[in-house]
């Protein structure tokens, strides 16, 4: 079972290739264990208000499985980083 989110967190980042090392998400820090999963979602280019370019990353961390999104487009005005859902 899973549970959506989009909420904002900061997200520590380290290792040769410069994935995720830890996120702190409502307050908390949770350090990740291991890299499960990561993907691409981009597309729609050609409409600016609809066009997506994210990086996605699936980790095991204190307490679960998270699934944090970096979206490459977002301005500086914005999160970049997302905690995107919880799997249970």
């Amino acid at each position: 079972m899973t549970k959506r989110y989009d909420d904002p967190i900061e997200v520590e980042l380290g290792g040769v290739l410069g994935a995720p090392l830890a996120f702190r998400w409502r307050g908390r820090r949770y350090p990740i264990n291991r890299l499960l999963k990561y993907w691409r979602e981009a597309g729609e280019a050609w409409d600016a208000g609809r066009a997506k370019d994210r990086e996605c990353f699936r980790v095991e961390a204190a307490g679960g499985t998270y699934d944090l999104r970096l979206d490459r487009l977002a301005g500086r005005e914005k999160s970049r980083w997302r905690m995107a859902r919880v799997w249970d």
